[in-house]
């Protein structure tokens, strides 16, 4: 299949395009909670990782320091050998919206928009004019099989079709990487395995670096990398 999204300038290749040094993040408050303790952790190019562990272990907490939704407390994070902690709230910005794909378990679609307008939603910023941000939204939806539903409305969906729709929105921003925060949560195991095979799809056709975030063990079999945490440190790592 051709990667018809070319919004993205040409990126050298590395191989890794997530490193973490010795990240740790702390939340100061009534109580001192360390949600990540001393993290390493590289992804490399191309790669499908999962990321393991029960409620409370700090894995979507780490799935934010990679996509540079929050900052650590201590350590490096590097982005295609960038140093993100060194970098201003507007330049952390633009390396986000340029490179990372979010996908979340809620769907956080907009239910007054069309499927089509929610997955043109990114583009707008972009300043893209109307023809062409349609043109790669009804790309993106083809590639998640729901190109025939482009007029209706969220609440006309079921939950995998929605969580499909969001899958489309990250993918029209043409994204190095995507990032996935319990996306199967809401969904039955046969949506769940829809969803898991489209996140399959786009690595291997599109060779999108993909990180899934999940407590269930099915769903992290996709991936061909898996590390577990517990208690904010990564206690293991399976191939």
């Amino acid at each position: 299949m051709e990667n018809t999204f070319k919004l993205s300038p040409v990126i050298p290749i590395y191989m890794n395009v997530v490193r973490l040094e010795n990240v740790s993040k702390i939340y100061e408050g009534n109580v001192k909670t360390i949600a990540l303790n001393n993290i390493n952790l590289s992804i490399e190019e191309g790669e499908f990782l999962a990321i393991l562990g029960p409620s409370g272990s700090g894995k979507s907490t780490l799935l934010s320091i990679i996509g540079v939704l929050d900052r650590p407390t201590e350590g490096k994070v590097y982005i295609y050998n960038m140093d993100v902690t060194k970098l201003n709230d507007s330049e952390v910005s633009k390396i986000r919206n340029e490179y990372i794909g979010f996908v979340f378990q809620n769907f956080n679609l907009i239910p007054r928009l069309s499927v089509l307008q929610n997955v043109e939603l990114p583009l707008v910023a972009r300043g893209l004019p109307k023809r062409k941000r349609e043109e790669i939204a009804i790309n993106a939806l083809k590639l998640v099989g729901l190109e025939g539903l482009i007029r209706k409305k969220p609440t006309e969906l079921s939950g995998g079709q929605q969580q499909r729709v969001a899958i489309a929105r990250a993918l029209a921003q043409n994204p190095k990487i995507v990032l996935a925060d319990e996306p199967t949560g809401n969904l039955d195991s046969t949506n769940a395995k829809i969803v898991m095979n489209i996140f399959k799809k786009i690595n291997e056709e599109l060779k999108t670096t993909i990180v899934v975030v999940t407590h269930d063990k099915e769903v992290a079999s996709y991936a061909r990398r898996k590390i577990y945490i517990r208690d904010g440190k990564i206690v293991g790592e399976e191939k």
